[in-house]
């Protein structure tokens, strides 16, 4: 749980928040640029992250690939730190950290594969979603930490090294995530698995027929994939673009913008661990399809409202489920998969996780982008879009089936 907390906490450092800010306010450098890179490291997921979770299942350990991860992530996060104050050029200080940042991306989202599959190491079939919750509370928590400490930096009001500002930011990002993430790697025992020994095949020829299998034999698996990536698409796509919203359409400063943030944090941290208990006790998909139903219904009133106390309700509501979509989701998925695989599978839960960095930002881009000269019914169309995504992904989701489950309809 540590582990999720210090991973999140490096991440809010290099999210639209702070990073994006510095390259594109303090560096000059294209909105494009910090976007492309983003894209960038998705695609690298997306192409590696099947096979690596093949890796892992065919030893039977996930610990070994997680430390290695882990190691460089602490040496490319100090290596932005570092560069970040570097008294250079302003331009090629902001492409090699952009440059990093590319690495940084990249290496998070694999952690994650070896990560979640140890969920089942840490838990049984009757605590899963109650401990599922808890890694995304304490993943939330350093979300709402990070950005509260680090705030102080970034508006000069505390400096390390070098000059005030956002580039300040890194430097205790690093120090903090570093100690947090150091525990699992030296305490964390893991129980070996069985090993997928394929001594005819490749592990490459492994993923291939692993992905054939995903919809042929395993379908299920599939087809919550799909959902999942649908889902995450308009989950993704509103953390990119969650302060771009509100000032258009609430026309709200940025204090009243991070309490929204704060608030809806809590509630995720919150009602992530209640609704991963009640996912152990009426069922996993069932908690789930009613995460996805609120997130609909709060995205309606947050794309066609402008009053303040419309927003902060929503906040709190959208807080409760997110916190269930987010935890049940990576609960499921371990139930339904095949538990000899759960490191490949959990590579294609990755790999459908980060299609939607690159497919649904492309979309709402192009919408807001077509839509210019309309301030406020741009975003409100490209919000009906997202939700018409969410609309769909929730359908396809009320056809996957949960071992020992009784039929949706009985809800």
């Amino acid at each position: 749980m540590v582990y999720d907390l210090g991973n999140s906490f490096f991440v809010t450092a290099i999210s639209g928040l702070f990073l994006a800010q510095w390259l594109i306010l303090d560096n000059k450098l294209d909105d494009i640029w910090y976007g492309a890179g983003f894209a960038l490291a998705t695609i690298f997921v997306l192409i590696s992250s099947p096979f690596l979770g093949t890796w892992s299942d065919k030893i039977g350990r996930r610990m070994p690939f997680l430390k290695a991860v882990t190691i460089l992530l602490f040496i490319f996060n100090g290596l932005i730190a570092v560069v970040a104050v570097l008294n250079v050029s302003m331009i090629y200080r902001a492409f090699i950290v952009l440059g990093l940042f590319v690495v940084v991306q990249y290496l998070y989202q694999i952690s994650l594969i070896f990560y979640n599959s140890l969920l089942k190491e840490i838990s049984t079939e009757k605590n899963r979603g109650k401990i599922s919750g808890l890694g995304q509370g304490f993943n939330s928590l350093g979300w709402l930490l990070g950005s509260l400490a680090l705030l102080p930096f970034a508006t000069g009001a505390m400096t390390l090294i070098g000059n005030p500002g956002r580039s300040q930011v890194f430097i205790p990002a690093f120090l903090i995530s570093t100690l947090l993430m150091l525990p699992l790697l030296f305490l964390f025992k893991e129980n070996p698995s069985i090993k997928n020994n394929l001594p005819e095949k490749s592990i490459r020829e492994k993923t291939v027929e692993g992905v054939k299998q995903l919809f042929r034999e395993n379908n299920n698996v599939g087809i919550f994939l799909i959902a999942f990536a649908l889902i995450s698409d308009t989950a993704l796509t509103l953390t990119l673009y969650f302060a771009v919203i509100m000032d258009a359409l609430y026309k709200i400063n940025d204090f009243a913008k991070t309490s929204a943030f704060a608030v809806n944090l809590i509630c995720t941290i919150v009602f992530g661990y209640v609704l991963g208990k009640l996912a152990d006790k009426y069922g996993h998909k069932r908690i789930l399809v009613i995460s996805c139903v609120i997130l609909i219904g709060t995205m309606f009133i947050f794309f066609f409202s402008s009053s303040s106390w419309a927003l902060y309700f929503v906040m709190v509501i959208a807080g409760v489920g997110a916190g269930g979509y987010f935890t049940v989701s990576r609960s499921l998925m371990i139930k339904i998969s095949p538990q000899n695989q759960l490191g490949e599978y959990f590579g294609f839960y990755s790999t459908f996780a980060r299609s939607a960095s690159v497919i649904a930002p492309l979309i709402w881009g192009g919408i807001v982008l077509w839509l210019k000269d309309f301030q406020v019914l741009r975003y409100q169309v490209a919000g009906v879009v997202m939700i018409i995504l969410l609309v769909i992904g929730t359908l396809i989701l009320l056809k996957v089936k949960e071992s020992n489950e009784g039929e949706l309809g009985e809800l």
